[in-house]
C-alpha cells in the first residue's frame, strides 16, 4: 500500500491501519530527526521525542482531529523538545539541590530508621515499575545511569527523567527531610 495523500493516510490511521501508520512514520521520520536535533543537539533526545510523539499519536488516534498531517507533527516535534529543555533544566536544578542538601543533626533524631524506610518503601510502590526498578538501582545499588540505560536498553535521558520522577513523587509523599535522610547515607 502507498498512499501519498496525508489526509488519506491519516484517515487509514484513525481507523487503526498499521501499514498506514508506518507510511506516515517512514515518511516523516528523517525530516522530523534533522529538525528536532537542530533544537536538541542529542541523539539520545531526539529519538525519545520522536518516539513519544508517533506513540502518542497511535494511541490518541480516534480522538486527534489533525488537518495538516504535516504541521502537526512539526508543532508536536516543536513542543515535546522544548518540554525536554525545559525539564532538563528542572532535573538539573534537583539533582543540584539534593547534592548540596546537609543532614542537620536535630533532624536525624526526629526519626526512627525503621519506620523511615518503611515509609520510603511504602511511597516508592506507587511508582510505576520500571520508574522504581530504575530508582532503586540508581540510589540503593549504585549503578550509574550510563548502567542503568544499558540494562534497559534505553537512553540515558531516560533513566534520569525517571529518576527525577521518582524524586519528585517522594519528594512530595515524604517531604523534603526524608529525602534528605534517605540520601544523606544515615539510612
Amino acid at each position: 500500500m502507498n498512499i501519498s495523500t496525508d489526509p488519506t493516510l491519516f484517515s487509514l490511521v484513525k481507523q487503526g491501519n498499521q501499514i498506514a501508520f508506518k507510511q506516515v512514520y517512514d515518511k516523516y521520520w528523517d525530516r522530523l530527526y534533522m529538525y528536532c536535533f537542530k533544537i536538541l543537539n542529542d541523539t539520545w533526545l531526539v529519538e525519545d521525542v520522536l518516539h513519544e510523539v508517533f506513540t502518542q499519536i497511535w494511541i490518541r488516534k480516534e480522538e486527534l482531529e489533525i488537518t495538516n498531517l504535516k504541521s502537526y507533527l512539526f508543532n508536536a516535534v516543536r513542543n515535546r523538545a522544548l518540554l525536554k529543555i525545559r525539564d532538563d533544566k528542572f532535573t538539573k536544578l534537583d539533582e543540584a539541590i539534593v547534592g548540596k542538601l546537609e543532614l542537620i543533626p536535630e533532624i536525624e533524631q526526629e526519626f526512627d530508621k525503621n519506620d523511615t524506610i518503611l515509609a520510603i518503601n511504602r511511597a516508592s510502590k506507587e511508582l510505576p515499575d520500571r520508574c522504581r526498578d530504575i530508582f532503586y538501582m540508581n540510589k540503593i545499588q549504585h549503578y550509574s545511569s550510563a548502567e542503568i540505560a544499558k540494562h534497559f536498553n534505553i537512553s540515558q535521558r531516560t533513566v534520569e527523567n525517571q529518576i527525577s520522577l521518582a524524586l519528585k513523587h517522594l519528594r512530595k509523599e515524604l517531604g523534603t527531610t526524608l529525602i534528605i535522610l534517605l540520601f544523606s547515607g544515615n539510612l
